[in-house]
């Protein structure tokens, strides 16, 4: 059956590294547009952008590595020899059920390098965790590569921010401050193929495995199920990469739910939910979900931060709010001296 989801956006923000103010105002323009009505776009004609794609097969070796060889870097609640609680390798959970399946995924987070400094408040130093690596000689060069990476696509959104902000007729200070710093962070993820387990489910099957899935699982008119569930990001802006196999798909401020089909040399950029306190709610956080068919499928999500120290949020008594106390005040028992964010 087609797939019947309309596509978000595409747009072509090389003007945007370009001198001509025309061609800043038109994608500034396109940009302001699409995030305000679908809270996402996706991007063409950015720096690398012809290598994007091999830039992430090349992140993607970690994977390829035996899986004791990536416990080494596994943090501390799947191998409690190691001191990392947050930064590093969370592997493919071990019991089968729909916990398994759902998520079915390994993945590795990794920050700014040297780490960020502490926050002066409990539990900081969850914040601000130092990175693991794997030992250069079983990934020769993927040290360098992450880290560049990491520093060109916190360039790249250090310029949409600028760019959302002229979109709209603001001033484009306060978005730079608020993005001002290192604060960023990589997340990649590897899913394993899981075709036949849809296929099972989507024809009243018993699958090999015998992995029971819910009976109120949604289940799309192509035959796909969604795997993530709708979900804001809690930062500034995320950019997503995803492989050949797709299935992100982004709501619109209208309730729709579109789809980020997969396509060389293309990165999506959506909101996070702090945007609305710089553009007094015209642009909000962006719900996404992911919908799969099974298939194998790699992908790579940055999430541009402000700094701790960043006033980012109002409470309604008025009083400032860094960004490090806001995440604290969203997830309180998650941000503690003991435990990692």
């Amino acid at each position: 059956m087609t797939n019947k989801f309309d596509a978000i956006t595409e747009i072509n923000v090389s003007g945007l590294f370009e001198t001509s103010d025309a061609e800043h105002a038109d994608a500034d323009s396109l940009i302001a547009k699409a995030l305000a009505t679908d809270g996402a776009f996706v991007a063409t004609g950015f720096p690398e952008s012809d290598h994007i794609d091999s830039v992430m097969a090349g992140l993607m070796r970690f994977f390829d590595l035996p899986l004791e060889t990536k416990m080494q870097c596994a943090v501390k609640a799947y191998k409690t020899s190691n001191p990392n609680t947050y930064r590093g390798y969370y592997p493919l959970p071990e019991e089968t059920g729909w916990t398994h399946f759902a998520k079915g995924k390994e993945y590795f987070d990794i920050g700014p390098e040297p780490q960020m400094e502490h926050p002066d408040i409990p539990g900081g130093g969850s914040f601000c965790e130092a990175n693991v690596w794997p030992d250069e000689e079983n990934l020769p060069g993927w040290y360098s590569l992450v880290l560049s990476q990491l520093e060109g696509l916190r360039e790249l959104t250090c310029v949409l921010m600028r760019a959302i902000a002229r979109g709209l007729d603001l001033d484009p200070e306060p978005f730079a401050e608020a993005s001002a710093g290192r604060n960023a962070s990589i997340r990649l993820l590897h899913q394993p193929e899981r075709r036949e387990l849809i296929q099972n489910n989507n024809h009243g099957a018993s699958a090999p495995c015998k992995v029971n899935l819910p009976t109120d699982l949604e289940t799309l008119s192509d035959g796909r199920v969604i795997v993530t569930g709708g979900h804001l990001d809690q930062n500034l802006l995320s950019v997503l990469w995803q492989s050949s196999a797709g299935g992100l798909q982004m709501q619109s401020r209208d309730g729709t739910w579109k789809e980020v089909f997969p396509k060389p040399g293309t990165l999506s950029i959506h909101c996070g939910a702090l945007l609305s306190y710089l553009t007094e709610d015209t642009l909000v956080g962006t719900p996404h979900r992911v919908a799969s068919d099974g298939a194998h499928k790699t992908a790579m999500g940055f999430f541009l931060e402000p700094d701790f120290a960043a006033t980012v949020y109002t409470l309604e008594n008025g009083f400032p709010v860094t960004y490090a106390q806001h995440l604290v005040n969203l997830f309180p028992d998650r941000f503690t001296d003991s435990q990692a964010a």
